[in-house]
């Protein structure tokens, strides 16, 4: 496999109170998709895959695996909390296939015949077919594999349940965020540092402290560095120390108990009362921090498992490398292909949440 591929990073626009995310440019995004699935030698010819049908960039998921060979794709538009508008994310995905000249193997259900499980391969876990639970999982054959399409991390609990999957034989996988290929932690802290500036705040000379217990850490410590922050990292907000702070950047896995709970902001409304408090990701209990008058960004909370600025800002190529390295890990796995460290993902295992850091 050629891993030639190098990020690209395009300036964006001024950030402003609300994002909008342009209407997106159909072929350049089908050129993109193109050129990843060359560079990763995605190749799911002879499968059935379900995915999402998805808005925005996300919509690439579909038509990334039809170019890939896959013989049908099934996409999901059902809505979710997250995802609500079903109709926008079947006219993005339908765009985009007939764009690339593969609508024809694309089909767009609202529903799913349980007997059409057992010919399914290869299940992208995308909010829209979410949470995979054992009734859907005992339906699938025993060579079908899952994929994530995120590392564990990032993944809020209950979408999958894995250890169904593992009594039945059936391969969950993961995309490796570091490898060469996909690379997004630069990206991640790159999204974290256009948050921060949305929130007003300069980050030269400022002093933020980084509460994570993810691999986003340490990059995103380094990028604020370089920009002139004095930052310091906590693995728990239970181990943040009384400072100036400027701001707080809350970058935390998905828990059902958030770990920004009312203790922990009780704590740092004493410590460092005037702080900003950035979520960046995971939960964090606005209404205790209302209580105590902290100051939170984003205005608006951000869904469960979502960032606290989506992805999208940085245009298609991050997303892009996202989606097909995740369709590559399950091809590997649905192929027999080794999968570990190194590899351009690798299995999960229930209660063993993995990382590529």
């Amino acid at each position: 496999m050629s891993h030639g591929f190098t990020p690209s990073f395009k300036p964006i626009a001024k950030p402003t109170l609300r994002r909008n995310i342009v209407e997106i440019e159909t072929s350049e995004v089908v050129d993109i998709v193109r050129e990843q699935i060359r560079l990763m030698e995605l190749d799911l010819s002879g499968t059935t895959v379900i995915v999402g049908a998805a808005s925005g960039y996300q919509a690439a998921l579909a038509t990334a695996t039809a170019l890939a060979g896959a013989n049908i794709v099934i996409a999901f538009a059902r809505g979710s909390k997250g995802y609500p508008n079903t109709l926008e994310a079947t006219v993005a995905t339908m765009a985009l296939s007939q764009s690339a000249g593969v609508s024809r193997r694309l089909e767009i259900v609202n529903h799913f015949d349980s007997r059409r499980w057992h010919d399914v391969d290869i299940v992208a876990n995308c909010p829209q077919v979410a949470p995979i639970s054992r009734s859907i999982v005992e339906l699938l054959p025993q060579h079908a594999v899952i994929a994530l399409m995120a590392e564990p991390w990032e993944v809020r609990p209950g979408v999958v349940d894995v250890g169904a999957c593992l009594d039945a034989g059936i391969k969950v996988v993961a995309p490796n965020l570091a490898h060469p290929a996909i690379m997004l932690f630069p990206e991640f802290a790159r999204l974290c540092g256009i948050l921060l500036e949305d929130a007003g705040i300069d980050p030269r000379d400022a002093k933020l402290a980084i509460v994570s217990d993810t691999p986003c850490a340490s990059f995103i410590e380094r990028a604020l560095r370089e920009r002139g922050a004095r930052t310091s990292t906590f693995s728990h907000p239970l181990h943040l120390t009384a400072d100036t702070w400027t701001a707080i950047i809350v970058a935390l896995r998905p828990s059902d108990k958030p770990l920004m709970n009312i203790q922990s902001l009780g704590r740092i409304s004493e410590s460092a009362p005037n702080a900003v408090l950035i979520q960046f990701s995971g939960e964090l209990d606005r209404s205790a921090a209302s209580y105590f008058g902290l100051k939170v960004w984003p205005p608006k909370k951000p869904g469960r498992g979502q960032l606290g600025l989506l992805l999208d800002v940085l245009g298609p190529q991050p997303i892009i490398r996202k989606l097909i390295g995740g369709l590559k890990a399950a091809e590997a796995a649905y192929r027999g292909a080794e999968l570990g460290r190194h590899a351009i993902g690798f299995a999960v295992e229930p209660d063993i949440p993995p990382s590529s850091s």
